[in-house]
């Protein structure tokens, strides 16, 4: 029982600091003033970069993909910071990681050195992706909200008076913890958060344009 609550909590932490990564993306986007993701697209290189260079094109087009890109990394990183809806934000997840990995891919002649360090095919997007497979394929998902609601049914015959009824107030508290901790963390965010650092619309890589 301990193993099974030590893999719970590591896999727990895993999913909200990648959650956190996500959705902490996501509200400095929202709080930036004139942010886009126009110069990321528009100077992506590899060879899927044609495709990028597109998006960039169209005003409108750039528009939504920032509403998408903002949106959806605040949405992606609340769902796995709380534990809810797990297996549709890890996918979502994937599919932007996969898309900021493939603007500048880590190898061929888009290979570049960013501010985090030097990379060479495996990068920071790739390991998250890699890491969020493992919350779409696996059961073993860590404590969150949706638990909740897998136990109820099953709560709803058991005498909360009894052993049984004891451990389930206690694995309800450990679902809930990540609440009062996202209280925390956002408070602090919020706090510091800077609307000056133009972030590349990305998970994970940042480029102040003005050290260029």
């Amino acid at each position: 029982m301990k193993q099974t609550g030590l893999k719970l909590t590591v896999v727990t932490i895993i999913r909200v600091a990648i959650g956190w990564h996500f959705l902490y993306e996501g509200f400095s986007k929202l709080l930036m003033e004139n942010w886009s993701a126009q110069s990321y697209l528009a100077n992506a290189s590899g060879f899927l970069s044609g495709f990028y260079h597109w998006l960039a094109s169209g005003e409108t087009l750039v528009k939504a993909i920032d509403i998408l890109n903002v949106y959806g990394l605040i949405l992606i990183g609340l769902a796995l910071f709380l534990g809810i809806f797990i297996r549709l934000a890890s996918a979502g997840g994937i599919l932007l990681l996969l898309l900021y990995y493939f603007a500048y891919p880590p190898f061929g002649t888009s290979l570049f050195g960013s501010p985090e360090g030097h990379f060479y095919i495996v990068n920071r997007n790739l390991i998250e992706a890699f890491l969020l497979l493992w919350f779409v394929l696996s059961t073993q998902t860590g404590y969150g909200i949706s638990n909740l609601f897998k136990r109820g049914k099953k709560e709803e015959h058991e005498d909360h008076e009894t052993p049984e009824g004891v451990n389930s107030r206690r694995e309800a508290l450990k679902n809930l913890a990540t609440l009062p901790i996202l209280g925390a963390m956002g408070w602090g965010a919020f706090r510091h958060a800077s609307k000056e650092i133009d972030v590349m619309s990305g998970a994970t890589i940042q480029l102040n344009f003005t050290s260029l």
